[in-house]
C-alpha cells in the first residue's frame, strides 16, 4: 500500500534500468539492488536495453526484459528507453517509479530508502537532480509518482522555444555533441507541457547531488554515477558488497 505516500515499502517501488552499453555496470548494478538490499527481492525491476542483444543476457534477476532493436543514437536512444520503460511502468500497479542508468549505484540499501523516504516527504510529483547553470532536471537518476507518468508521457524531442532563443544557452550548447536535442531538454519540454498551469518547481523535488559538475558521489543517498572501476571497487568494499555472481569476480579482478 501507499502509506498516505510518507512510509517507505520496497512492494510499492518499480525501478527501471536504462542502457545501451556498460553491461558490467548493468550486471553489477542489478546484483546490488536484488542480493545485496535486505528488501532486493521485493523491488520490481525491468531492464531497457538498446544495445547489441548478445552481449547482455536476460533472466539473470530482473523481472521484466525490454530490448529495443534499433538504437537511434545517444539523444534519441535515450529517448526511446525512457518511452519504453516508463510507458511499461505506468501500466503497473506500484506507485512509486524510479529509473536510473545502468552505471548509476546506490551502493546502500539504506542510502536508496533515505532517498525514497525524502521524495515521499516533498510531497511533490517527480525528483531529479539540479543541473544549475542549464536549469534542468538531471535525468540519469530520477523518481516519479506513477500519476505523474499518465501526464508527461510519451516524452516528445522537442525543445521548449524560449530556452532556444536565450543567448547563453546558445552559448552553452556550441560545440556539444547534442546541443539542445539532449535527454533534459526533451524531459523539461514535456512535463512543462503536461501542466503547463503549474509551476515546475511545485512538482521537481530537486534533490542533493554532489560532486559538480560531474556529480560523481552523493554521500547521503551513497548514490555513484562514475565510470572510474577502481573507484566503484572501493565502495563496494567499503560498504561490504560481496553477494552475486559478478561482484565477487569484479572485486577479485
Amino acid at each position: 500500500m501507499w502509506n498516505n505516500g510518507l512510509m517507505f515499502n520496497p512492494d510499492d517501488i518499480h525501478i527501471v534500468l536504462i542502457g545501451n552499453d556498460r553491461q558490467l555496470d548493468y550486471r553489477i548494478n542489478l546484483e546490488i539492488l536484488r542480493y545485496n538490499f535486505v528488501y532486493g527481492d521485493q523491488l520490481w525491476i525491468t531492464t531497457v536495453y538498446n544495445g547489441d542483444e548478445d552481449k547482455l543476457p536476460s533472466g539473470i534477476g530482473e523481472n521484466s526484459f525490454i530490448h529495443i532493436k534499433e538504437n537511434r543514437g545517444y539523444g534519441l536512444g535515450a529517448l526511446d528507453a525512457f518511452n519504453e520503460g516508463l510507458g511499461y511502468a505506468s501500466i503497473g500497479y506500484r506507485p512509486i517509479v524510479v529509473l536510473f542508468n545502468f552505471d548509476v549505484w546506490f551502493f546502500t540499501d539504506g542510502g536508496f530508502k533515505l532517498w525514497v523516504e525524502d521524495f515521499q516527504k516533498s510531497r511533490k510529483s517527480f525528483g531529479a537532480g539540479l543541473l544549475p547553470d542549464h536549469e534542468l532536471p538531471m535525468t540519469d537518476c530520477m523518481i516519479f509518482k506513477k500519476d505523474m507518468l499518465n501526464k508527461i508521457l510519451p516524452i516528445e524531442d522537442k525543445v521548449l522555444k524560449y530556452r532556444q532563443e536565450d543567448k547563453r544557452l546558445v552559448e552553452m550548447y556550441e560545440d556539444t555533441q547534442l546541443g539542445f536535442y539532449n535527454m533534459e531538454e526533451f524531459m523539461l519540454y514535456s512535463i512543462q507541457r503536461s501542466s503547463a498551469d503549474v509551476e515546475i518547481n511545485d512538482m521537481w523535488w530537486q534533490y542533493q547531488r554532489d560532486g559538480a559538475p560531474r556529480y560523481r558521489w552523493t554521500e547521503k543517498y551513497t548514490l555513484a554515477h562514475s565510470h572510474d572501476y577502481e573507484e566503484r571497487k572501493q565502495l563496494l568494499k567499503k560498504y561490504e558488497i560481496t553477494k552475486g555472481r559478478m561482484i565477487p569476480e569484479f572485486l577479485n579482478q
